[in-house]
Parts: C-alpha cells; structure tokens; sequence
C-alpha cells in the first residue's frame, strides 16, 4: 500500500490477495507438469523446474524446493508408466500406491 499524508490508501476492489497469488503459482506449476508431456517443451519445462523461478516459488509457497522437485518428479514419472501401460495395468499402478 502506498502512504500519502501519512494515511494509507484503501486497496482497490479485486486487488488480489496472497491466496490468489499462491493459487497462481500452483496453477503455473501444474500447467508445467502438464507441458512436460509434451515432447518439444520438455526441455523448456526441465529448465522451468531446475532453474530460479520455481525456486521462488516454492518459497514463496513455504515448500522445500528439493521436496517438491522429488514429488514432481514421482509424478511425472507415474504418469508414464500410466500412459504407456495398458488400462488393468494402469489401474492396477492407481491402486497399489
């Protein structure tokens, strides 16, 4: 918020809230995860995942960043296996973790 006068000025309507901002930063890291499938941004979102950026995220989200690197990586790693695997098999991999 900005001072004049020594009084603080009231936020505008729809500024948007930590809440928001943390919901940005998931949704983004989501659509990433999402990206990572695709071929020829892979290695975009592999530079996305090992660079400042979502380091900043993560922090900004109070994650440890080497833990949720490793969750990322889990669960990229599990939807190949699902994607490559016949559907019993699939559901069997759903089922068993």
């Amino acid at each position: 918020m900005f001072r004049s006068a020594d009084k603080l000025i009231a936020p505008p309507v729809g500024d948007p809230t930590i809440d928001s901002a943390q919901l940005l930063f998931i949704r983004v890291i989501c659509q990433a995860v999402e990206d990572h499938g695709i071929p020829t941004r892979r290695h975009e979102v592999d530079a996305f995942f090992s660079g400042p950026t979502f380091a900043r995220y993560c922090s900004l989200l109070g994650w440890n960043r080497d833990w949720a690197r490793r969750r990322i990586e889990g669960f990229v790693a599990r939807r190949r296996e699902l994607a490559s695997a016949p559907l019993p098999a699939a559901i069997q991999i759903l089922t068993s973790r």
